[in-house]
C-alpha cells in the first residue's frame, strides 16, 4: 500500500470513529429517560372508528413482571413521546408520534398486572400520531423509562408506598366568574400559584414530599372527584388555593374546617401558618383565620388536616403581577415544611 493510500484508509477509519462514539453517546443518552409529563393537555380522541382495544399479551418474562411494557415502532426515539397522567381520572395517557399507522393492531403491551381496567388506542391524526389511553382501577404513580429494546416500561405504586409526605392541592375554579376589573380572574390566579408551588416542590427532592393537584389546566374535575381524591391519593395534608371578594384591604387571608379535629395538627393552626407564611413572603397585610362555610364540600369532608388560603382579593392588582404570585406560593410551600414539622 503507498502512501497516498494508506492516509485515505487512516482518514476512512477516523471519520468511522468518530461517528462510532457518537452513535454510542446518543444511545447511552436516550437509553434510560424519564417521559415528559403533561398533566393537563386536552386530547382530541376523535371519533369511535378512529380507537380500538389494544392488544394485551400476559406471557412476561423475569425482567417484566410487575411492570407495563410497551413496544415502539423503530422510528420512534424519547422526543416523540409524551405522558399524561391524568391521576384525577384514574388514567394514563401515552401520546406517541409513531408514523406507523396501526402499529398497535399487530404488537401488544405486555404486562402481568391486573390493575387495568381498559386500554384502548385513539388514533389522533392522519400521519400515524396515536394516544394510548390505560383506565386505572385506583390512584397510582408511576415511573416511566425507555429501554435498549425501543419499549417504555412503568411501573405503578400506590402513593404511600413511594412517599414519605403527601399533600392533596386544590386550585379553586371560577370559570364562571370574570367580572373583575383585574385581568386576572379567580381560578386563573390560583392555579398560577398551584403551578408554581408546583415547580417548587418538583425542585426539592430532599424532603421527599410528593405534592398532587386537583387540576392542572383551566379546566376542573367534579366536585365529587375532587373530594374522594383526599383518600385515593393517600394525602397527609390538603391545601385549596383561592382568592376572596369584598375584602376592605389587601392581604390574605385563611379559611378553615371547624367541625373536624384532625391528629396530629387541627385545622386552625395549619390555616395560620398558610397565612402567616403567605403574608410573611409576600408582604401583604395577615387579615385573620375564619371558619369556613358548609358551601365547601372539599375541606368540609375532609379527615386530614386542611385549609383555604386566599392569596388576595379577586379585584387585587397584586394578583396580576408574576413575583407576587410565586411569593404566595413559596408562603405556602414554607407553611407545608412547618406543618409537617409538627406532626412528626
Amino acid at each position: 500500500m503507498d502512501n497516498a493510500a494508506m492516509k485515505r484508509f487512516a482518514i476512512k477509519a477516523t471519520v468511522f470513529g468518530v461517528i462510532s462514539i457518537a452513535v454510542m453517546l446518543q444511545r447511552s443518552a436516550t437509553k434510560h429517560i424519564m417521559i415528559t409529563d403533561a398533566s393537563g393537555v386536552t386530547i382530541d380522541r376523535g371519533t369511535a372508528k378512529d380507537a380500538y382495544k389494544i392488544l394485551v399479551d400476559r406471557n412476561v418474562s423475569d425482567s417484566q413482571k410487575g411492570k407495563l411494557t410497551i413496544p415502539l415502532s423503530k422510528s420512534v426515539s424519547s422526543d416523540d413521546i409524551v405522558l399524561e397522567d391524568g391521576y384525577m381520572d384514574h388514567e394514563l395517557l401515552i401520546h406517541i408520534d409513531s408514523r406507523e399507522e396501526g402499529f398497535y393492531l399487530d404488537n401488544a403491551v405486555v404486562t402481568d398486572l391486573d390493575i387495568f381496567e381498559s386500554a384502548i388506542c385513539y388514533k389522533e391524526n392522519d400521519t400515524g400520531s396515536v394516544c394510548l389511553d390505560f383506565k386505572l382501577d385506583d390512584f397510582y404513580v408511576n415511573e416511566s423509562s425507555l429501554t435498549e429494546s425501543n419499549t417504555i416500561e412503568i411501573e405503578f405504586a400506590r402513593p404511600s408506598r413511594k412517599y414519605d409526605k403527601i399533600v392533596l392541592v386544590n386550585p379553586v375554579y371560577d370559570g364562571e366568574s370574570k367580572e373583575s376589573t383585574s385581568n386576572t380572574s379567580s381560578s386563573d390566579a390560583a392555579l398560577d400559584v398551584a403551578m408554581t408551588l408546583k415547580e417548587l416542590s418538583e425542585k426539592d427532592s430532599d424532603n421527599n414530599i410528593k405534592f398532587f393537584f386537583t387540576r392542572t389546566a383551566d379546566v376542573a374535575a367534579t366536585e365529587q372527584k375532587r373530594i374522594d381524591a383526599i383518600k385515593a391519593s393517600e394525602a397527609d395534608l390538603v391545601v385549596e388555593i383561592g382568592t376572596g371578594r369584598d375584602y376592605a384591604e389587601e392581604g390574605v387571608i385563611s379559611r378553615y374546617n371547624d367541625i373536624f379535629f384532625t391528629r396530629g395538627l387541627n385545622n386552625a393552626a395549619f390555616a395560620d401558618k398558610l397565612e402567616r407564611n403567605c403574608a410573611k413572603k409576600t408582604g401583604a397585610k395577615a387579615i385573620g383565620i375564619f371558619a369556613l362555610e358548609d358551601d365547601d364540600r372539599f375541606l368540609m369532608e375532609s379527615t386530614v388536616p386542611g385549609a383555604r388560603i386566599e392569596v388576595g382579593s379577586m379585584d387585587s392588582k397584586f394578583l396580576e403581577s408574576a413575583g407576587y404570585k410565586k411569593k404566595a406560593a413559596e408562603g405556602i410551600y414554607d407553611a407545608v415544611l412547618e406543618a409537617f414539622e409538627e406532626m412528626e
